[in-house]
């Protein structure tokens, strides 16, 4: 009980929170409404653009909102500032419903991935993972003070301040969930490993660097695939797979968070969506998204064909070699992650280092993009971007050996 005590007054003494009391209005479609302030919480529903909600604390990025009699918390991303809401208590603005409730977009979501896993050989076991929490609130909270004991969270945060990204819009419409599991599922189908321990671990690491992106309030999910072959695959619904034979040759967790966050990346720069976009049909697709019914019994033929063609696409995009600039990206990015999540961000060049020094100078693996030259080139480059960036209190930085080895080298 003294423990769980302590553990209280830490957490809630380095999170300040305040009451507020303004009115705000949603200003993205399908955001979501948890029930505490974290992405790993458990979902109550989706408010949909335009709902009015009266704000009532603020707690490190989240707002908890009132909406007609409900409480639950929201991403200040997902507010329009200086905006006045409209009747808080006002539930439908021409009939529709303003907020979506969880079994509705649950349904929407996985009632699409099964159409596109019956025909495309997908893994229908793979749909419960849409919902299926990999650890508790508590348990991340408790992961998290372990991980910044004798250190402050914030500080380390606050030293690299300047993430300039391309894409500033950080939300995933909802179509992209659909057409997101349906692609994973068929990732999914090649084998996933199922020590519940190894994949619990690598989701609560991995939420410490989703933690530091800007998009801290989306529910990233990571996978380990029962796969040799070194590679690593970024769905553009947040859901990424490692590769076993990956993790095999990772020998910390600072490596194993810069590797993270070089994959968080590609869904934060939206890059699978990037390639996507070059394609007529997801010209169409944006109209099919924007065309989504909030409580989604059927959908349109149409659509659904547009759908299932996004989801083929978004798998390929996912599996596929992808284009060196994104790679470049990712790495920057993924490091600059790992650096405010205070890991040791030269961990990448040491993963890159032991690949290169194991593959011959003709090695090319197509679908991860692992290829000698290249691993030269973005060697140099992070050691350029490190040397020039990120190097204020390497003290602060940790790369949790035996954590990691306790459950990957046991």
């Amino acid at each position: 009980m003294k423990k769980l005590m302590l553990f209280s007054v830490v957490f809630f003494g380095l999170t300040g929170f305040s009451i507020s009391g303004e009115q705000k209005v949603v200003s993205r479609d399908n955001t979501h409404f948890r029930e505490g302030p974290g992405s790993y919480y458990p979902l109550i529903g989706m408010l949909k653009k335009g709902a009015g909600v009266e704000t009532v604390e603020t707690q490190a990025g989240w707002l908890k909102v009132k909406y007609a009699d409900k409480f639950g918390w929201v991403s200040e991303n997902a507010l329009a500032t200086g905006a006045t809401g409209g009747s808080l208590s006002s539930m439908t603005t021409g009939g529709a419903p303003l907020l979506i409730s969880k079994a509705s977009a649950s349904g929407a979501v996985k009632g699409f991935a099964q159409k596109f896993i019956d025909f495309h050989k997908g893994d229908p076991t793979f749909l419960d993972q849409y919902e299926v929490p990999f650890f508790s609130p508590y348990e991340y909270l408790r992961f998290r003070q372990e991980t910044y004991t004798g250190r402050d969270s914030e500080k380390i945060r606050k030293r690299y301040k300047r993430i300039k990204t391309e894409n500033i819009d950080h939300s995933i419409p909802f179509g992209q969930e659909k057409v997101g599991l349906a692609a994973a599922s068929k990732i999914a189908a090649l084998g996933l490993v199922k020590d519940q321990a190894k994949v619990k671990y690598l989701n609560l690491v991995g939420n410490i660097i989703v933690d530091n992106t800007d998009m801290f309030d989306y529910p990233f999910k990571f996978f380990i695939l029962d796969d040799k072959r070194i590679s690593a695959y970024a769905v553009p619904n947040g859901m990424i797979f490692l590769t076993s034979g990956l993790l095999d040759i990772i020998q910390d967790e600072a490596e194993l968070a810069c590797v993270l966050g070089h994959e968080i990346t590609h869904v934060v720069q939206k890059h699978g969506f990037q390639e996507l976009a070059k394609r007529s049909t997801m010209i169409e697709a944006e109209d099919a998204f924007a065309e989504f019914d909030a409580e989604m019994q059927t959908e349109d033929d149409t659509i659904e064909a547009e759908l299932d063609q996004i989801a083929l696409n978004s798998y390929e995009a996912a599996t596929k070699k992808r284009q060196m600039k994104y790679e470049y990206e990712a790495d920057e990015l993924g490091i600059i992650y790992a650096y405010r999540s205070g890991y040791d961000p030269s961990a990448l060049n040491r993963v890159l280092a032991r690949l290169k020094a194991n593959t011959s100078r003709d090695f090319w693996h197509p679908e991860s993009n692992w290829a000698y030259d290249s691993i030269l080139d973005r060697v140099e480059k992070i050691d350029a971007f490190i040397a020039k960036n990120l190097t204020k209190n390497p003290d602060w930085n940790v790369t949790n050996q035996m954590r990691y080895r306790g459950y990957f080298k046991k």
